[in-house]
């Protein structure tokens, strides 16, 4: 044993929660802890944004289930993190943020000559679950151990570790400071009770008429293969929420879209529903119309965190409880109990009228003759080539849409979006972060042009770290999303129009291969000529601004509900 700084020391810590990757930038206050990565099996990433950081610890939790660190110089350096953060806050993603700082003597309170000098804690404290500060070489395992405990109890988030620099470059003898295993400072999560599982098998093996819906809290807690046990045991329909699309493969003899008409009168005529990982946000437009009467239905909602239960629909039973473990418990019960088949002609006509509906949407897109590149045939191509196997970073606004709907079935943790917050820019950089932790996964962001705008320059980081992504821009030079209102309120549109950017030649100046495409027929070969080349790639596609304007009608409709509220009638 021997002395050793607060940089090593908080190195260690952080290893044995599992970090293995550090997202930020340099600075004399942090370069203590830098220069202690290496030596604990810490890959230190330098980002050219910190927020962007975030977004990779992001792709690589929601790929892999494993944290990163985020690190944030004194002052602007933090304060770039924020956004980030607050993303993260918002889709439940766990990540160490870690703030450096001046002395502790000049900081806490800050006097007006201080240089970069801010309350960093406040600055936090509204986009974190908790935040704190280290002010002791001895209590840097402890804090880290205080903060991850509070990271992944409930739902999963972000934390906040503020750590000085003096502490930091302290030394102390590393006897003093043990860091222990994450299992001696917190437990597992929360767990049904055996009267719950019960409960729940009784309800659905009497239901006539059950569905089950799936969240994205069933992809991260690993409990798909659970969740499909119960939907093949009742043979009824399952639904995924918005959010949880690569819970459920769309091609199960199951499925059901989540919006069209089919899925309105599924949720309609159920008389029980069973909804896993999810809050039934507004994205997922848990009005009546949509539902059905909620005097008519019961409602099973697991979830980890308690809050989430009961928001938008009441509850017939409520269990706050790891997704997993419960689905497993429900899953083993229906074994052994009797319970009615399930109508298959009922299943029959529900799926026959989402064929019908798809078909319908699908139909304007099929006919679409040009000039120029529809977005949809773009992202069909894409799918066509990356198949689905890839993991997909989704990001932008009508681009999100059609990605949604015409992106293959993926595998498990395979398709990301930033649905709840609706934060653009994240998709570069979240694509990197999973294939980062998943080197060998083929990893794929698909974006608009306005989205890709956030967070480019992180291609240069793609770059100069060997990561092996490919970015689909697809570029028309407008906000297209915003359009309709506008044109529908006031007969024109303001600040739309963002112009035309050659994004492959941005790429090819950040050090990535690129291509430039404007015909359709083009588009596949240059897909295949950046899957096979090492090193990030970039493809522009020169979209059709109306082709992109023209999103099926009921999407959009649906999409303009959450900010309406219900729709009349």
């Amino acid at each position: 044993m021997g002395e050793i700084t607060g940089g090593t020391l908080l190195a260690r810590a952080l290893r044995a929660e599992g970090v293995t990757l550090a997202f930020g930038l340099p600075s004399p206050e942090v370069d203590p802890l830098l220069a202690a990565l290496d030596a604990v099996g810490i890959r230190l990433v330098p980002v050219r944004h910190e927020a962007a950081g975030v977004h990779m610890a992001e792709g690589l939790y929601k790929t892999t289930g494993t944290i990163a660190a985020v690190l944030g110089n004194p002052g602007p350096g933090s304060a770039n993190l924020v956004p980030g953060v607050l993303t993260a806050l918002h889709e439940g993603v766990p990540v160490l943020v870690l703030s450096a700082q001046h002395r502790m003597g000049v900081v806490y309170p800050t006097p007006p000559s201080t240089f970069q000098g801010q309350d960093q804690l406040d600055l936090f404290r509204p986009v974190v679950k908790w935040g704190g500060p280290i002010f002791e070489w001895g209590r840097i395992p402890e804090v880290v151990r205080l903060a991850c405990r509070e990271m992944w109890n409930g739902r999963p988030g972000p934390v906040h570790l503020e750590v000085p620099a003096n502490v930091l470059a302290a030394v102390g003898d590393e006897a003093l400071a043990p860091v222990r295993p994450p299992a001696t400072s917190r437990a597992g999560g929360p767990q049904a009770s055996d009267a719950q599982l019960a409960e729940a098998t009784r309800m659905l093996t009497e239901a006539r008429r059950p569905v089950v819906v799936a969240g994205s809290g069933v992809d991260r807690g690993a409990a798909n293969d659970a969740l499909l046990e119960i939907v093949d045991l009742l043979g009824c329909p399952v639904l995924t929420t918005t959010a949880g699309r690569s819970t459920v493969r769309s091609d199960h003899p199951c499925f059901v879209s989540a919006i069209g008409p089919a899925a309105d009168q599924v949720r309609r005529e159920a008389d029980v529903l069973l909804v896993a990982g999810s809050r039934l946000g507004n994205l997922d437009l848990p009005f009546d119309g949509h539902w059905g009467d909620p005097a008519g239905q019961q409602l099973i909602q697991i979830d980890v965190d308690p809050r989430h239960l009961g928001v938008t629909r009441p509850l017939a039973l409520g269990i706050v409880s790891d997704v997993r473990p419960a689905l497993q418990g429900i899953a083993a019960r229906l074994r052994t109990a009797d319970r009615p088949a399930y109508d298959a002609a009922l299943l029959a006509r529900y799926r026959s009228l989402d064929q019908q509906a798809t078909m319908a949407m699908a139909a304007p897109v099929l006919a679409w003759q040009g000039p120029g590149v529809h977005p949809a045939h773009a992202i069909g191509v894409v799918g066509a080539v990356f198949g689905s196997d890839a993991v997909y970073t989704v990001d932008g606004g009508n681009t999100a849409l059609w990605a949604h709907a015409l992106l293959p079935p993926t595998r498990p943790r395979s398709y990301h979006s930033i649905l709840e917050l609706g934060m653009l820019g994240t998709g570069i950089p979240s694509a990197i972060g999973a294939k980062l932790g998943a080197p060998e996964r083929t990893v794929v962001c698909v974006t608009g042009d306005g989205a890709a705008g956030f967070n480019v320059m992180e291609l240069q980081t793609a770059a100069r770290e060997g990561v092996d992504v490919t970015v689909v821009v697809l570029a028309e030079g407008a906000w297209t999303m915003e359009e309709p209102a506008e044109l529908a309120a006031y007969g024109r549109t303001f600040g739309t129009a963002h112009g035309d950017v050659r994004w492959d030649l941005v790429a090819t100046g950040l050090g990535c291969h690129a291509s430039y495409v404007d015909r359709l027929e083009d588009l596949e070969p240059a897909l295949r000529e950046a899957r096979s080349t090492p090193g990030p790639a970039l493809v522009c596609v020169r979209t059709d601004h109306d082709a992109n304007l023209a999103v099926p009608p009921e999407a959009l409709a649906r999409f303009f509900e959450v900010y309406a509220g219900p729709a009349p009638g």
